[in-house]
């Protein structure tokens, strides 16, 4: 009896002794199961949602409402941040949030969007983060080409730069729209982060730089300081540059971390660029005008009269009824030397009263007024 009963304490001992599994944690399998669940009812209440997108599609078609509606997006964005209470912070639910709205709007149609390419571009990113990964994105060589797909309806939607925190205003954008047809519709701010890309590993091995002119301006003082012998190529895009970089031996770029994913570059270096609140505003151009959201912006290019304090002249509506001109920027008007034409930005939508009388005592006091569109106002919180 007694050598039975070794055996047995002998056995439990083995047991005890048995390893536990790592993937065999306490409670593992129920929480997963619970997420398993979890996940089978977000597929089908998104479900539900994209159903609800093809009834809102029906009625848009009989109202001619259109398909893209920032202003309602922005207002959706503006609830869940209000109503979130963590662990997910505010901007991964925006994330999602905008990527369920791609998706929505492709069970009633499959949007084009024009921007800056090659992939990897700031244009292009900004552009996937708005109109998100269910939209076409059609990826041009220059601004000018966002226009031109647009105008000719190959694309419903173009993304433009218009202005950068450091840099200020891309010109070549306003030249364009003084003879384009195209409105804005919409306008978005992305946050840029200029990071060293490079098929090298170490910096005094960069013998050429490769870069965009806006990400130059941005980073002068840490090139002088880090790689002031390398020989600066400029390039129609951060994109390009990043390509140039690939290929090129002993060279870099300046640009976004998803370019160095992309291209298959390495991250020399993180936040070049020289302050912080690097950002740049885009507009979404479209050939049809945005209806009023209560909380709206318009943009207007004019010529003055030839005359003592046009300018003057000009501005002072825009005082009288209160309204906020938050931009305005002088370009040299084509083919007259020494004249300009100004771009405005100020509160409001056309089809208010008190932006309508403005208006009609600008159009007064110049020689060229061109409305280029009321949109809502960007920013989300």
């Amino acid at each position: 009896m007694k050598k039975n009963t070794a055996k047995v304490k002998k056995k439990s001992m083995a047991a005890d002794k048995k390893p536990v599994s790592k993937n065999k944690e306490p409670g593992m399998t129920d929480i997963r199961e619970k997420i398993d669940q979890i996940d089978i009812k977000l597929i089908k209440l998104l479900n539900q949602r994209a159903s609800l997108g093809i009834d809102i599609a029906k009625v848009k078609e009989k109202t001619g409402a259109p398909i893209f509606l920032p202003a309602r997006e922005n207002q959706i964005l503006k609830k869940i941040i209000k109503v979130n209470k963590g662990p997910l912070s505010n901007s991964s639910l925006a994330h999602v949030f905008r990527e369920i709205f791609s998706g929505t709007r492709a069970v009633e149609k499959t949007l084009k969007v024009s921007c800056l390419g090659p992939a990897g571009s700031f244009s292009h990113l900004a552009a996937l983060r708005l109109f998100g990964q269910s939209s076409v994105h059609m990826l041009g060589s220059g601004i000018d080409m966002v226009f031109t797909n647009v105008e000719r309806g190959t694309a419903n939607f173009g993304l433009v730069p218009i202005e950068n925190t450091i840099e200020g205003t891309v010109g070549q954008t306003l030249d364009l729209f003084i003879d384009s047809p195209v409105k804005i519709i919409s306008e978005t701010y992305y946050e840029i982060h200029l990071n060293l890309l490079s098929n090298v590993s170490k910096l005094d091995k960069i013998k050429t730089l490769y870069t965009h002119y806006m990400p130059l301006g941005q980073c002068r003082g840490w090139i002088t300081r880090n790689i002031p012998s390398a020989k600066v190529v400029q390039t129609a895009s951060s994109a390009d540059a990043a390509i140039n970089a690939k290929k090129t031996p002993n060279s870099a770029s300046i640009g976004a971390h998803e370019a160095a994913r992309i291209y298959g570059l390495k991250v020399l270096a993180e936040r070049i660029e020289e302050r912080q609140g690097n950002q740049t505003r885009f507009l979404v151009i479209s050939m049809q005008d945005s209806p009023a959201s209560g909380n709206d912006k318009t943009s207007i290019m004019f010529s003055t009269k030839d005359v003592s304090g046009a300018l003057s002249n000009v501005l002072r509506p825009f005082a009288t009824k209160g309204v906020n001109l938050s931009k305005i920027q002088s370009r040299p008007s084509p083919g007259k030397d020494w004249e300009y034409v100004f771009f405005a930005d100020f509160t409001g939508h056309l089809d208010d009263p008190r932006v309508k009388w403005v208006m009609n005592k600008v159009k007064l006091q110049t020689s060229f007024l061109k409305s280029l569109g009321s949109y809502p106002a960007g920013r989300v919180d």
